[in-house]
């Protein structure tokens, strides 16, 4: 079988795992094996663990493959390809920040079990979350694309001067479970936020590419948003 091919069955199968340990039934079966408490304050921390894991091992796998070149580019033309390879870390970096870091990765909740006090709300999805005034808190690059997250995943990869037939197969699937990924995130937000979620939608904020300017933040959400009917633990800042 062709690198291409064993490349993008690889990746494939490791979004088929990433996703179905996302869903609800993957976290009933946790908190039937662990108990309810216990896998509320831990899955998160295991979910994560287990993505970064699992992508280090795709890597491995894929760079023990052989690979042919389909482009090199060298001189200005990389340096401004690597700027922007660097602009994506620099988005996701930035949503990271947003969100914070402790709760994206389900360290506040593991934290709050072990100390005996009562776990955060959970985030929805990698997205903005709502206030307790039911504000939605959709700042930094939130204001550019809903999916922030998500799409910084496509300047890492597609933006590279050496593209090889591993690479190309893995961006290819890895940039479509990426927008996939986001539809699905959409509905889980657009669940848990309602009103406040729909009024940022009709804010003229991008699905998934990048708007050139800024739209609606917070303080422009604020007159319009309802409040929600699970509303999350404010986080982020409001600009």
């Amino acid at each position: 079988m062709h690198t291409a091919a064993r490349t993008a069955i690889a990746t494939l199968a490791f979004a088929v795992i990433h996703s179905a340990l996302a869903t609800r039934q993957a976290k009933r079966a946790a908190a039937s094996l662990l108990g309810a408490e216990r896998a509320a304050a831990a899955y998160r921390v295991f979910y994560v663990a287990q993505g970064l894991l699992s992508f280090g091992a795709l890597a491995a796998y894929c760079a023990s493959l052989p690979t042919r070149t389909v482009y090199r580019i060298r001189g200005p033309g990389a340096l401004l390809m690597r700027a922007g390879q660097a602009a994506g870390a620099l988005q996701l970096l930035s949503g990271l920040r947003e969100i914070g870091f402790r709760r994206w990765a389900g360290i506040d909740r593991l934290q709050a079990w072990r100390r005996g006090l009562a776990l955060p709300a959970a985030p929805a999805a990698q997205g903005p979350e709502c206030g307790d005034d039911g504000m939605l808190l959709a700042g930094g690059p939130f204001r550019y694309s809903r999916h922030p997250l998500n799409f910084a995943g496509v300047p890492l990869f597609w933006l590279t001067p050496h593209m090889t037939t591993r690479r190309l197969a893995f961006s290819a699937v890895g940039s479509a479970y990426l927008m996939i990924g986001s539809l699905h995130e959409e509905a889980r937000l657009r669940e848990a936020y309602g009103g406040a979620y729909d009024a940022w939608l009709r804010s003229g904020v991008p699905f998934f590419w990048p708007a050139m300017r800024p739209r609606a933040g917070s303080a422009e959400l604020k007159s319009t948003a309802t409040p929600s009917l699970t509303p999350g633990r404010a986080v982020g800042t409001r600009r």
